[in-house]
């Protein structure tokens, strides 16, 4: 289950002494994402900066499980994926409704910032192929 394998790689990455999710992701802060946002007029919604910061994470395996070895978190990240990383990994506590979705991707999709991909055949191609897929994944353009 997804759930329990984001806590084990939060636990994990705490009991190293490490922090769950570093403070720059590609060299970029949260701080950093919401003064971007804010500029915007969308960086008051902790979600939405959240899952901005979770689509830069370019340290974390993906979490699909036929992506070629060395395939990123950034690369593409289902809804579901997305919000677990937002609500697991970040913080803690339990994933966003994906239902939230239209508040944490649809903005930066209308402005163009995040794509829409499919994994197909072990590569992310541009599009979402196929309504409803499991493979249908987004990624910062």
């Amino acid at each position: 289950m997804l759930h329990d394998r984001v806590a084990a790689l939060r636990q994990e990455r705490l009991d190293a002494g490490r922090p769950a999710v570093p403070d720059l992701l590609q060299g970029v802060s949260k701080a950093r994402v919401k003064q971007v946002l804010t500029w915007l007029a969308l960086g008051d919604k902790p979600d939405l900066v959240d899952a901005v910061f979770a689509l830069l994470d370019n340290e974390t395996n993906s979490w699909f499980g036929t992506t070629p070895k060395g395939t990123k978190f950034s690369d593409g990240a289902s809804t579901a994926h997305i919000g677990s990383h937002v609500g697991i990994l970040q913080r803690g506590r339990s994933k966003l409704d994906r239902e939230g979705r239209d508040y944490w991707i649809k903005p930066m999709q209308e402005l163009g910032a995040v794509e829409r991909v499919t994994l197909l055949e072990s590569v992310f191609v541009r599009k979402h192929t196929r309504a409803k897929s499991g493979n249908s994944a987004f990624r910062l353009n």
